[in-house]
């Protein structure tokens, strides 16, 4: 039986999709309210909100490692928010957490339309991912294994995943992508009201998704300087097949950069702003079917 549900915002001060989401249903709780849950809206980080920064010390979406939850030496804003959102949610690895499933809301510069970023294995997360997908066909789902595991703000709790959406600039509202993960969100609490009603069926299901593989930076020199872009034919194509000898990246002095490995991959988060800092241009994944 789910009981609680934490719908997050502005994890990313500057993703503004989130921000202005959980601004809404604050102002307007009627419109999440179900009869057999309770649904809170936080809005995670306000101080980057206020700076329209990704963060102010620290990336707030890597700050939930259970060691670092515990680590009272750690003393930058991200943690103490870490902490304060973890005692509101949680705590992590608790059997009875104060949320049962956390909805962490955010948007990418790159261009993935409607997407789902998922680190959970738990049933419950993947029955309510496949619900969202047989309503809406184009969502894609991405598996993340990527910097940092187990880190995200949706780990929080063992069920949970974030909807990013994009192509969207930094600070920047799109009225498209708003109202589109806007309709997934009503979409998910009618799912856990039918669940809750017994109304999912428990039989075995199957979905299409895109597993990560590795993280791909850009070409660079020596000194650890970036010496070429991404390439323009791969520029926007997320969710792509990119096959052997295929450009990925074009240098400033025009040398192309090719795909070398022998098995095809798809490219997700193609050229992200915000993983510049991070060292990484795109994350290569496998599409596959798995059993839920």
């Amino acid at each position: 039986m789910i009981k609680n549900i934490a719908i997050v915002g502005a994890t990313h001060g500057n993703e503004f999709t989130g921000l202005y989401l959980a601004k809404y249903f604050l102002k307007n709780p009627n419109l999440l309210k179900r009869d057999s849950f309770d649904t809170k809206v936080i809005i995670a980080n306000p101080k980057a909100v206020k700076l329209t920064k990704r963060y102010v010390d620290r990336d707030l979406n890597r700050s939930f490692n259970i060691k670092d939850l515990h680590d009272e030496s750690l003393s930058s804003y991200e943690d103490y928010v870490a902490k304060v959102l973890n005692a509101k949610l949680g705590p992590k690895g608790s059997k009875n957490p104060k949320c049962d499933f956390i909805l962490d809301l955010h948007t990418t510069t790159a261009n993935m339309g409607l997407s789902i970023v998922v680190s959970s294995d738990d049933k419950l997360t993947w029955e309510a991912i496949y619900y969202l997908c047989q309503i809406e066909p184009n969502l894609k789902v991405f598996r993340w294994l990527g910097d940092e595991e187990n880190s995200f703000l949706d780990s929080i709790t063992k069920s949970g995943f974030a909807i990013e959406v994009g192509a969207v600039p930094q600070g920047v509202l799109r009225a498209d992508l708003f109202t589109k993960t806007k309709q997934l969100i009503y979409h998910l609490l009618d799912f856990f009201e039918k669940y809750n009603k017994n109304e999912i069926s428990q039989d075995k299901k199957s979905l299409i998704i895109y597993d990560h593989v590795e993280l791909v930076d850009y070409p660079r020199d020596e000194r650890g300087e970036i010496i070429a872009m991404v390439h323009p034919n791969r520029q926007d194509r997320d969710f792509e097949l990119i096959n052997r000898g295929d450009p990925m990246f074009l240098g400033f002095d025009e040398r192309e950069f090719l795909y070398e490995k022998q098995e095809p991959l798809y490219g997700v988060f193609i050229n992200e702003a915000a993983y510049y800092e991070k060292g990484f241009a795109m994350c290569l994944s496998e599409k596959k079917e798995v059993e839920i």
